[in-house]
């Protein structure tokens, strides 16, 4: 979900110094882990490093009787699949795991159906996105189906084992460069809870690809430097929506079906990326 609004999050951390991972299935292509909030109610968050705050979706938030505050105005809020008006609602805390709670929250109450991409079955009845995320070095293993967030820096940096793409912070989008079929570079949104990548019409001319009867295609190889996937399922769509809310400058979306090969860590700090 991407969407440039006036941040209304206020929120104080309470993180334990030593990450600890938490389990989510890979099977969808989205980083999708359990949370609980307020201690008591429990549901599925997308870990979104396309989002720009926390959402919470409608539907799940009148369920759970969470008190929301409408909104006045007309602000909507914009995703991959569509806009959504947009309301507000305040959580004491968002339980990751045992080591792992966030306290005086407020979220921006959404119907993530409306906004969702093309992704199989329900959506997450939350995302959490750069507001929070921006605060510590995010982990994604999608091989072993596991998230981490830890707060102080990780001790594979001194390593020196892992492979860094650099990435430019477009408020809260991160753009990576990427090289199709060692030929065609753009620019793309690198997006942990996306299940798909994704192309725009222009791009996908460009590289010479028609999609079939479905709308999918193969993108022969894409990446930059040492990462480099080849075989990439990927969809051509019109961004335009997305694109009047933010950065004009991508040209797609890195999903998960370029991702789900890697264990991946985010340094918002110094923005990179880093394959392990």
């Amino acid at each position: 979900m991407k969407r440039f609004l006036p941040s209304l999050l206020y929120l104080f951390l309470c993180m334990n110094g030593s990450g600890q991972p938490v389990p989510f299935d890979p099977g969808r292509g989205l980083v999708v882990v359990e949370v609980t909030i307020d201690g008591h109610i429990t549901g599925t968050f997308g870990i979104d490093t396309g989002a720009d705050r926390l959402y919470i979706d409608r539907t799940f938030a009148e369920k759970n009787g969470l008190s929301i505050r409408e909104n006045s105005g007309n602000m909507v809020v914009t995703g991959v699949g569509g806009t959504s008006a947009m309301a507000a609602t305040d959580i004491r805390s968002l339980r990751l795991s045992r080591r792992e709670t966030l306290y005086n929250l407020s979220a921006t109450v959404v119907d993530m159906q409306k906004i969702g991409g093309q992704t199989a079955g329900k959506p997450p009845d939350g995302l959490i996105g750069f507001d929070i995320l921006r605060r510590f070095y995010v982990t994604v293993d999608y091989p072993n189906g596991t998230m981490e967030l830890i707060s102080h820096e990780p001790d594979f940096l001194t390593s020196g084992e892992y492979i860094t793409w650099p990435f430019e912070q477009e408020r809260h989008l991160m753009l990576v460069d990427v090289l199709f079929d060692g030929s065609v570079r753009a620019p793309m949104v690198f997006d942990f809870c996306a299940s798909l990548t994704t192309l725009e019409p222009s791009l996908a001319e460009r590289l010479g690809y028609v999609p079939d009867q479905s709308g999918w295609l193969i993108i022969d190889s894409m990446g930059e430097g040492d990462v480099v996937v080849e075989d990439v399922q990927a969809a051509v769509i019109d961004h335009s929506n997305l694109k009047r809310s933010g950065s004009n400058e991508f040209q797609g979306i890195l999903g998960a079906s370029f991702l789900y090969r890697s264990k991946i860590t985010v340094d918002y700090k110094r923005q990179r990326i880093y394959f392990h």
